[in-house]
């Protein structure tokens, strides 16, 4: 009986471990491509008055 109470602390920690783990590395590539998804603003200087 004890032996299955800590087996199921053991799957409990290690699954809590396993999701905090996944958690942090999808957040971090969520800001990493963010980040790297700066488009440049450019500002032209032309005023078309034909459209």
């Amino acid at each position: 009986m004890n032996n299955d109470a800590s087996k199921k602390i053991a799957y409990n920690v290690g699954g809590t471990v396993i999701g905090a783990l996944l958690a942090a590395l999808a957040i971090f590539g969520i800001v990493q491509v963010q980040s790297s998804a700066s488009m440049p603003q450019t500002n032209d200087q032309v005023i078309n008055y034909n459209s």
